[in-house]
C-alpha cells in the first residue's frame, strides 16, 4: 500500500506555543508555591525559598523549552548546513561537467575548424578567399580565447591537475594582466601539499571572491593574498588598501554583501569561520580559517 509523506514543514503557530508556555510555566509556578511550604524546613528565610522556587521551576520548564524551541531550530540548522553542502557540492560538480563539455566538445570542434581555416588560407590561390579564410580565422581564435577564459571560471582544470597553490597563482596571473591592481601572493606552506578536493574548492572560491569584492567595490591599488597550513588549519587572508566601509551595515543590503555570506558559507560549511575587517577609508580585510584536511592518497 502507498505511503504517504509530507515534505513541507508545518506552520509555526507562534501565538500558540507562546500561550503553552506561558500556561507550563504558570501551572509549574502554582504547584511549587503550593508544595514548598511542605518540602523545606521551618525557619527557612525569604531568600533561601526564592532560590529554592527559581531552582525548581528552572528545572520543570527548562526540558519544555528545550523540546518547542532549541531542538526545533537545531534540526532546522542541521538541515540547513547539509542542503548548503549539497548545494554547493552540486555546483560544484555540475561546473566541473560544463567545463569538460566545452573543453571536449565546442574546444576540439573550435580547434579543428581553426586548423581548417589556415589550410585553406595556405593553400587556395584566390586572394579574396584567402582574405576571408585570414579574417574568419582571426574571429575563431577570439572565440577560443573567450571559451578558455569561461572554462578557467567555471573550474579551473589546473586546480584538479596541480592543486590550490598552482591554481591560485595562475588566478593572480590572470587578474593582475587585466587590470590595474597589483596582487601578491604567498603560498609557500601550500607548496607541494594536495588538499582535500572539498576544501581545495572552498579555499579557492573564498580566494577568488574576495578578490573579486575587492576589485568591483573597493577601488584598491594593491591587494595581498596569504594562504598558510598552520597546525590543523589552513589560514586564509585576502586584504586589500581600499577605501573600505562600514561593516555594520553591508548586510543591510544583500546585493553587495552578497560575497561576503558566500564567504561565510562556504567556511561554516567547512567546519570553519569567516571574518572581516574593515572601517571607511582603512582598507578591508577578509579572514577565514578551515579545517585542514588533506587528499587520501587514493584521489592523487
Amino acid at each position: 500500500m502507498p505511503t504517504r509523506l509530507e515534505l513541507t514543514t508545518q506552520r509555526v503557530r507562534v501565538g500558540r506555543l507562546l500561550l503553552l508556555a506561558l500556561a507550563t510555566t504558570f501551572v509549574a509556578e502554582y504547584a511549587i508555591m503550593k508544595l514548598l511550604p511542605y518540602v523545606l524546613p521551618d525557619g527557612c528565610g525569604d531568600t533561601f525559598e526564592a532560590i529554592a522556587d527559581s531552582c525548581i521551576l528552572t528545572l520543570v520548564v527548562a526540558p519544555f523549552l528545550w523540546m518547542i524551541a532549541v531542538r526545533p531550530i537545531q534540526r532546522l540548522a542541521q538541515s540547513r548546513m547539509h542542503f548548503l553542502r549539497r548545494s554547493l557540492t552540486s555546483q560544484e560538480e555540475e561546473r566541473q561537467k560544463i567545463t569538460r563539455d566545452i573543453h571536449d566538445g565546442i574546444g576540439q570542434s573550435l580547434t579543428s575548424l581553426l586548423l581548417g581555416l589556415r589550410a585553406m588560407e595556405e593553400t587556395t590561390a584566390d586572394e579574396k578567399v584567402r582574405e576571408n579564410a585570414k579574417s574568419l580565422r582571426a574571429m575563431g581564435a577570439g572565440i577560443h580565447d573567450d571559451l578558455r577564459r569561461i572554462v578557467r571560471g567555471l573550474r579551473p582544470a589546473i586546480l584538479d591537475q596541480l592543486g590550490l597553490a598552482a591554481a591560485l597563482e595562475r588566478l593572480v596571473d590572470e587578474v593582475t594582466r587585466a587590470g590595474t591592481v597589483s596582487i601578491q601572493l604567498d603560498v609557500r606552506t601550500l607548496a607541494g601539499l594536495r588538499l582535500n578536493a572539498e576544501l581545495e574548492s572552498t579555499a579557492f572560491r573564498i580566494v577568488q571572491e574576495a578578490i573579486s569584492n575587492s576589485l568591483r567595490h573597493s577601488s584598491a591599488k594593491h591587494i595581498r593574498v596569504v594562504l598558510a597550513a598552520q597546525s590543523n588549519n589552513l589560514e586564509i587572508t585576502v586584504s586589500d588598501d581600499g577605501k573600505g566601509f562600514d561593516a555594520s551595515t553591508i548586510f543591510q543590503n544583500l546585493n553587495a554583501s552578497y560575497g561576503l555570506l558566500s564567504i561565510r558559507e562556504r567556511a561554516m560549511i567547512c567546519g570553519g569561520r569567516a571574518e572581516i575587517q574593515t572601517s571607511p577609508g582603512a582598507g578591508t580585510t577578509v579572514s577565514a580559517c578551515l579545517p585542514l584536511v588533506m587528499r587520501s592518497e587514493s584521489h592523487d
